[in-house]
């Protein structure tokens, strides 16, 4: 951008009154300084990016982004002469800002929006999308008025990792929503001189869909652009809002359908996408549902999507997927040891569950073909590991609830094998759990296997006839050693209070009071002393740093049953370095009957550097993962995440992924791994911060798990199709090379290979 058009671009911010607060403020910093900045003695800070404190203002900046200070951002160096420098700025305020945010952050970011360095204009407005609470439509105009002055943009940066400033406009718009928010992106789908292409646009108003319904004149936008034709199929991806939606109102039902229909007809990178859509126009689209999850000319991606859509539609979508389970059994070759040991085996395993426990009786034939299956040899343990997934699923859907039916007995040849006992578990779960049925239940909640166990704790959250079983199980549960038992014990209290509570002393001794008025609607209730007991006691334990899911999920049950200590732990937390954390404590407090309670981060906290920090990767480093099934590999790429990028090939080098197991896979969606328990609550035992970015997740794309913000760790996931959603709330660390869309649920890394 030439000087003349940035300062056009800064004249259109001020007429909106969005940079107000910056204008004539060139020193402004980014923290509680003077106009020069949050300078200290002892350090300079000159609008050349020169050195500070003896070293470099980039080593400076990046001790800032690690330590989420925020106030060690001088201003001047978001205006240097040099453009590296702006954008490691911009980009280390982008990361550590929590809202609500202050006013000079917030004058920096809109400042660095008008650079004429497109990539700190990306990261200026991935910051301002971040902190919009309070300031929607604020930023909202700002990001507008800078998106008007684009029309000539290019992305910067190189390859997987380019800034691309109109789509991250766009997307922190999204991010911000409110009726302007939609109004400015409708606008955009229906102008010829957009500065932004259109799938980023669909995708900035998926942001807005999902807190709700979308407006009749963004509707009409969206399908005018999704109507497209072959020669421009990503407009399909104007689809992706409308799939977001609970449901498609009545007078959009048919172009949707049409739509979605036509979308479907042709190869497009986007083409789960179509799917949602279709499955949120109503019973009108379970057959093409149906027929999708059959059509062997689509990818694995869609037909996955399709089957699991049908799966949650429920009575008439079992139907659909039975239909589909019949079609696919017509070529007997799907069953071959080839088949299943590629991507074919999760769209099947997909369509067989999605018959869930009340399986139509057309399906009874393919169903019991697939519980026939011959087992393979151990020697073969990928291809025993699918064969057995697929006769145990199989033989679920056919034992309709009958937990000791014949065919689940035999499904699985290891009598303890964990596939076999999930599928028995879900059989009890059909009914209610009584008599010869809860001893049944009781022996999976002992079970060696961590996710079955975990799968028959939330079970109790279903059966209140569990009672004094169910609790009792519960404290049983609140005291074990595993992270991941003790956190689905508190989520299931989370969900069901009521469950876990008793009638009060008083209303039990007025109940055997003749004297006593009748009881009310509403009775006193009690915790149980032994759950009080044990809950204070998993409450207080001295967790490690990265089980922030499990001390969140603790805090949220003490407060969901009024614990005595409740009120303490939040406190604690409340002043926890991680914003998860303080997130969780802040919600507990005004819960607890602080109405405005905030929990920001401690002036006082002094994070110690991520030990990646010292040693970046200072290029690509692929790691191979060598499964009992196949081999994988991911490239770690040091450019946006470089502390997770170097934790990762660190641990790989020191044979931390030897042994674990792929613990999630959802077909079409994801591969989730690095958890060495294989529940997904495990880490390596200390926290990654975000780094965070403005960039797409496309198929094999390689991010990092969380459970929120600053609680990565080990595990890593490997995207299978275009799923936005996951764009800048995620870090991107890589790409995967190899067959990933062929991993399956279970699959063991036996061996790892880092090339240097």
């Amino acid at each position: 951008m030439s000087v003349v058009r940035r300062a056009l671009a800064a004249c259109a911010l001020a007429a909106l009154g969005a940079a107000a607060s910056s204008c004539g403020h060139r020193g402004a910093g980014t923290g509680s300084g003077d106009a020069k900045g949050d300078a200290r003695p002892g350090t300079t800070a000159r609008m050349d990016g020169g050195a500070v404190s003896g070293g470099g203002a980039l080593a400076a900046i990046d001790r800032a982004e690690d330590g989420r200070r925020a106030g060690e951002l001088p201003g001047e160096w978001g205006l240097s002469s040099e453009p590296v420098v702006r954008r490691r700025a911009i980009r280390a305020l982008a990361r550590t800002v929590e809202p609500p945010i202050d006013g000079p952050v917030d004058a920096a970011l809109l400042r660095a929006l008008a650079d004429e360095d497109l990539e700190v204009t990306g990261w200026a407005a991935y910051g301002l999308g971040w902190a919009c609470k309070g300031r929607e439509d604020e930023h909202v105009k700002a990001l507008a008025a800078r998106a008007a002055t684009l029309a000539d943009a290019t992305s910067t940066g190189s390859g997987r990792a380019a800034i691309d400033a109109p789509a991250g406009i766009a997307r922190a718009i999204g991010r911000c929503g409110g009726a302007l928010a939609e109004g400015v992106l409708a606008g955009m789908l229906r102008s010829e001189l957009r500065s932004v292409e259109v799938p980023e646009v669909a995708f900035a108003l998926g942001s807005v869909a999902g807190r709700g319904a979308l407006s009749d004149e963004a509707m009409g936008a969206l399908l005018d652009r999704a109507a497209g034709d072959a020669a421009h199929p990503g407009e399909s991806a104007a689809l992706y809002p409308i799939g977001r939606l609970e449901h498609v109102p009545d007078a959009w039902t048919a172009r949707v359908l049409a739509a979605a229909r036509a979308a479907l007809t042709r190869p497009s990178p986007v083409g789960p996408l179509a799917v949602r859509a279709l499955e949120k126009a109503g019973p009108e689209a379970l057959g093409d549902l149906g027929r999708v999850a059959s059509r062997s000319d689509l990818g694995p991606a869609e037909r996955a999507e399709a089957a699991r859509a049908l799966g949650r539609v429920g009575g008439a979508g079992r139907d659909a997927a039975a239909a589909a389970l019949v079609k696919m059994l017509q070529d007997r070759s799907l069953l071959e040891p080839a088949a299943l040991s590629g991507d074919l085996f999760n769209v099947l395993l997909a369509v067989v569950e999605a018959l869930g426990q009340d399986a139509p009786k057309s399906a009874d034939a393919g169903l019991y073909s697939l519980t026939g299956l011959p087992l393979p040899p151990r020697d073969a343990p990928g291809l025993l590991r699918r064969t057995v997934r697929l006769r145990c699923s199989a033989a679920a859907a056919l034992a309709r609830a009958a937990y000791d039916a014949d065919v689940l007995a035999k499904c699985d040849p290891d009598p303890e094998g964990a596939t076999g006992q999930r599928a028995r578990l879900a059989a009890l779960a059909r009914r209610p759990i009584v008599t010869d049925r809860r001893k049944a239940f009781r022996a999976l909640v002992a079970s060696p296997h961590l996710a079955v166990r975990e799968a028959a704790l939330e079970v109790i959250a279903l059966h209140p006839e569990l009672e004094e079983t169910g609790r009792a199980l519960l404290v049983e549960a609140l005291g074990a050693p595993e992270a991941g038992v003790v956190a689905t014990a508190a989520q299931v209290i989370v969900q069901h209070p009521e469950h876990v509570l008793v009638l009060a002393k008083s209303e039990r001794r007025a109940a055997l009071d003749p004297r006593a008025p009748p009881p009310t609607a509403h009775p006193a209730m009690d915790l149980p002393a032994d759950l009080a007991a044990a809950l204070t006691r998993a409450v207080g334990r001295a967790w490690r740093e990265d089980a922030v899911e499990t001390v969140a999920a603790l805090l949220d049950a003490a407060v969901a049953v009024s614990l005595p200590d409740a009120r303490a732990a939040a406190t604690r937390s409340c002043s926890d370095p991680n914003v998860t954390l303080r997130e969780h404590a802040a919600r507990a407090l005004r819960a607890l009957g602080v109405p405005q309670a905030a929990c920001p981060r401690p002036p006082s906290a002094k994070d110690a550097p991520s030990p990646a920090a010292s040693a970046p990767l200072a290029h690509p480093v692929r790691v191979t993962f060598e499964t009992d099934a196949a081999k994988v590999a991911v490239v770690f790429e040091p450019e946006l995440a470089p502390r997770a990028a170097s934790r990762f090939v660190a641990l790989a080098r020191s044979g931390f992924y030897r042994g674990v197991v792929v613990h999630r896979v959802v077909p079409g969606y994801v591969v989730q791994l690095g958890d060495p328990g294989g529940d997904g609550y495990g880490g390596s035992g200390s926290l990654l911060r975000c780094e965070t970015s403005p960039v797409p997740f496309g198929p094999l794309d390689v991010g990092v798990a969380l459970a929120g913000r600053d609680t990565g760790s080990s595990q890593i996931f490997v995207t299978l199709a275009r799923y936005p959603k996951l764009d800048g709330d995620y870090a991107r660390v890589g790409r995967a090379e190899g067959d990933w869309a062929a991993v399956a649920e279970g699959d063991v890394i036996t061996g790892v290979r880092v090339e240097e």
